[in-house]
């Protein structure tokens, strides 16, 4: 598939990013041994009013863009084009950790019953019957969404390995090396999904699943940052006590803060009622101030007008 404009842009500003790095060592003489590589005539060595890098690499066709940008950047060639592609992350809830969900068509509820659960602690499990618009293909959405997933997981129904679409999203899975998961319902996954012992959860609730999912994404080392930041959006969007209980005490079982995100946390109990007069958030965040030499209640955050008066000599 050929790359958009909007993708072709963000490839090359971030390349013309890395090469204008006063630390990044690319001088005219390697700019020039890259170009080379390529095919492209060498930049002028006195810069008298040639043509810049930017000019040159203008008409660079969509791979040899890809495998530049992989160069430069060091980014493996085989995920450059999902980089490109982030641009554009369709339906994904904004600031969540982005989780596709794979599902034989007969256990669609059930999955979207554990999406629904995923996303209190801040994890947009995408399930296709619940995300999708109808407005739109349907295949050209599903594909978005597994060009911009961060993470995969299956929940495999005995349906599941007989379901040609589910070994295609399975297949998408291990192409982009996204971290992957499986939980078995009856029935042992085939394929490469199989050389793994994944978790039985044949009686487990929709609840239970999504505790098992959402404590192994905790565990994945490259969404560390993504699943700290998706647990304080699901906080500030919690839209009752309950919801807001619940991502509270995620964030509770986390090691350590650091102090932007303690300041994050002390807004968001202020700015959402359900966080700062709800008696569940309260009494998961409480202990945890405490344990971390913290006051409670948080002190309220200052804005700078405010502090402007309050620093006012009358």
């Amino acid at each position: 598939m050929p790359l958009s404009r909007t993708e072709r842009f963000k490839l090359k500003s971030r390349i013309l990013d890395e090469i204008n790095d006063p630390d990044g060592g690319w001088d005219l003489s390697r700019l020039n041994l890259l170009l080379g590589e390529f095919g492209i005539e060498a930049l002028d060595r006195n810069w008298n009013g040639g043509p810049r890098f930017e000019d040159v690499i203008s008409t660079i066709s969509d791979s040899d863009l890809l495998e530049m940008y992989s160069v430069i950047t060091g980014v493996r060639l085989e995920e450059v084009r999902d980089i490109a592609q982030d641009a554009d992350i369709g339906k994904w809830h904004v600031g969540h950790v982005r989780l596709f969900i794979s599902h034989s068509a007969k256990h669609k509820e059930f999955a979207g019953s554990v999406a629904r659960e995923l996303a209190v602690v801040g994890i947009h499990g995408f399930v296709a019957h619940d995300t999708m618009e109808y407005s739109k293909p349907w295949q050209a959405q599903i594909e978005q969404a597994l060009r911009s997933m961060q993470a995969f997981v299956a929940l495999v129904h005995p349906e599941f390995n007989s379901s040609a679409w589910c070994q295609q999203e399975v297949g998408w899975a291990f192409g982009r090396r996204v971290p992957r998961y499986a939980v078995r319902f009856g029935t042992d996954p085939i394929g490469f999904f199989g050389s793994d012992q994944w978790p039985s959860a044949a009686t487990r609730t929709a609840k239970d699943i999504s505790a098992i999912i959402s404590a192994w994404i905790s565990d994945v080392p490259e969404l560390g940052d993504a699943v700290v930041d998706s647990l304080f959006a699901a906080l500030a969007d919690s839209s009752n006590y309950i919801d807001a209980g619940a991502a509270a005490a995620r964030i509770a079982s986390l090691d350590r803060l650091d102090e932007e995100h303690w300041l994050r946390l002390d807004e968001i109990y202020w700015s959402n009622n359900q966080v700062g007069g709800g008696v569940l958030p309260s009494r998961a965040l409480k202990p945890f101030y405490s344990e971390h030499e913290r006051g409670w209640p948080p002190p309220k955050p200052t804005t700078p007008a405010q502090a402007s008066v309050d620093e006012a000599p009358f």
